[in-house]
């Protein structure tokens, strides 16, 4: 999947969770890798804004579902990634304008000739990289980041707003499972925070153990500091 033309976008979907839809519908102008300070996009991501919907392979231009806009932060080695998707779009670009089959669509994700990918072209291929390996659905890539973020104890509020949910409550819901494990591993962790010394055993437990001591001795064989009986003689 690494050497696929498409790379980068399994990439998003792996690690940032993104709809197909929304993927489909992004644009360059949604998207800031820059990160600079000067301006008013301080740090690298995307914004979605706006989503693909697919009915009977007919494409319509929708909000995001729960109809919320949201920015989710791209980090450095992602950053890097679409840095070399957006010059390999631009080498294409100057390969089929010459033949003035160029495409101008300002899409973010596009054909070799600028046309915008279909989001049954996305699945499709998702489907043929994965193979015979059956699962995970493209759909099943949006909750491995949400569970991978979550294990690396980032704020399920931080979680709900780059996955575009309408509520905490969503997201709390949906990673259920995840949220034991965040709560067993806070517990234990708080417990650690005071420091506790080794405490010795308490009167009771001394005197059940010497109790038990002297138990253990009165079963032991009277027999071992007697000696023979001298009176008995082997029968004839």
């Amino acid at each position: 999947m690494s050497d696929d033309r498409l790379c980068t976008i399994w990439n998003a979907f792996i690690f940032r969770g993104p709809r197909r839809g929304e993927m489909c519908a992004l644009s360059w102008p949604e998207v800031s890798l820059d990160g600079s300070w000067f301006r008013i996009s301080a740090y690298p991501h995307i914004r979605i804004s706006a989503q693909i919907v697919e009915i009977a392979y007919r494409q319509f231009n929708e909000a995001p579902k729960q109809d919320s806009v949201c920015t989710v932060t791209l980090d450095s080695q992602t950053r890097e990634l679409w840095r070399e998707w957006q010059a390999t779009q631009a080498r294409e670009h100057e390969q089929w304008s010459g033949e003035e089959a160029w495409v101008e669509s300002n899409r973010v994700w596009t054909r070799e000739n600028g046309e915008p990918l279909h989001p049954d072209r996305i699945s499709r291929r998702f489907n043929r990289l994965v193979g015979l390996s059956g699962p995970p659905r493209l759909h099943d890539t949006r909750h491995l980041p949400a569970t991978l973020a979550l294990l690396g104890k980032a704020d399920i509020k931080v979680v709900q707003e780059w996955l575009g949910h309408s509520s905490r409550q969503i997201t709390s819901d949906t990673y259920t499972s995840v949220l034991r494990q965040l709560l067993t591993a806070e517990a234990e962790s708080t417990i650690a925070v005071v420091p506790r010394t080794e405490q010795k055993g308490s009167g009771r437990d001394k005197r059940c153990k010497e109790k038990e001591q002297v138990q253990a001795a009165e079963t032991e064989p009277a027999a071992e500091n007697e000696g023979p009986d001298e009176g008995l003689r082997p029968a004839a």
